[in-house]
């Protein structure tokens, strides 16, 4: 009788297990319904913006330092800023993204490990996951939701890198719903350059550079910022989907190993009852 009461408090666990998997798929689904479509239309285009931005960055430097001592100075201010790098990790708050949030946690890690940079953590998922690797380094600590963000939410984590020469992010990215890939990209147009060349800024700048340069160290940045948050969104509910998907089968294979433990059970108890009957049979029969 108690090997059955605790199958049963098994099977009510495992069934609980599996609907709680299924409205988190649900949820997650829902989630990737909403941004799918904008996040993906909209990465070639910030992919593009990112690359000019890396173009006016180099273009201002070589034109600050074409114009002699005065153009120094407004290169240290404006271009090397504090002259730190910064690195940020992009993680989650809440758990059940699959491997994911372990993975770009990873990668930011081994940088952090090597490179001489702040540090800025975005989640309290990535925070534990930091504080478990035991890092001597300070970090700053942001909480941002995991699905509803507004531009209001992101502008004190704005405020904090913006000083920085360099800001390297690491996130996840999303390929599909099968696959997503924990990436770094740099939020301060720090990229490999494809069209400057020393002496030679290859663009003609309306206004001017410096108004261009202001332009795309405030709204570009933000805009750039927003993206990858929303990227990294993405990636981590499609790696919901699948991790609940890889629950569910395990929890249905449990379930079934579980009813079949009933089914022989009950057949016990039944034969259990069947022979207690023909004994009693057997000795009123006697008498």
């Amino acid at each position: 009788m108690q090997a059955a009461r605790k199958l049963e408090d098994e099977i009510n666990i495992n069934t609980q297990m599996k609907l709680m998997t299924q409205a988190y798929q649900e949820h997650a689904i829902a989630q990737i319904n909403l941004a799918r479509y904008s996040v993906v239309a909209s990465r070639a285009f910030m992919d593009e913006l990112a690359e000019i931005f890396s173009n006016v960055k180099t273009s201002y430097e070589i034109y600050l330092k074409a114009i002699g001592k005065k153009g120094q100075k407004a290169l240290q201010e404006k271009l090397e800023k504090n002259g730190r790098e910064v690195l940020i990790l992009l993680s989650s708050n809440g758990k059940f993204y699959g491997d994911l949030v372990t993975k770009v946690a990873r990668l930011f890690l081994d940088a952090a490990k090597t490179k001489d940079a702040d540090i800025v953590i975005v989640g309290s998922e990535g925070k534990k996951l930091y504080e478990t690797a035991r890092i001597n380094k300070p970090v700053t600590y942001f909480h941002i939701p995991d699905t509803t963000i507004t531009l209001e939410m992101l502008k004190p984590l704005i405020v904090k890198i913006i000083p920085y020469k360099k800001a390297t992010i690491f996130y996840g990215r999303f390929t599909n719903i099968i696959n997503q890939e924990p990436t770094s990209g740099s939020l301060t147009g720090d990229m490999p350059q494809k069209n400057i060349k020393a002496g030679d800024t290859n663009f003609i700048f309306e206004p001017s550079v410096d108004n261009i340069m202001e332009f795309f160290e405030s709204q570009i940045f933000s805009m750039l910022l927003s993206q990858t948050i929303s990227e990294g969104k993405l990636a981590r509910f499609a790696s919901r989907i699948k991790a609940m998907e890889f629950a569910q089968n395990n929890l249905e294979k449990q379930l079934e190993i579980l009813v079949s433990r009933r089914r022989r059970l009950k057949g016990i108890e039944i034969n259990k009852k069947q022979i207690q009957l023909f004994a009693g049979q057997a000795l009123w029969g006697n008498k």
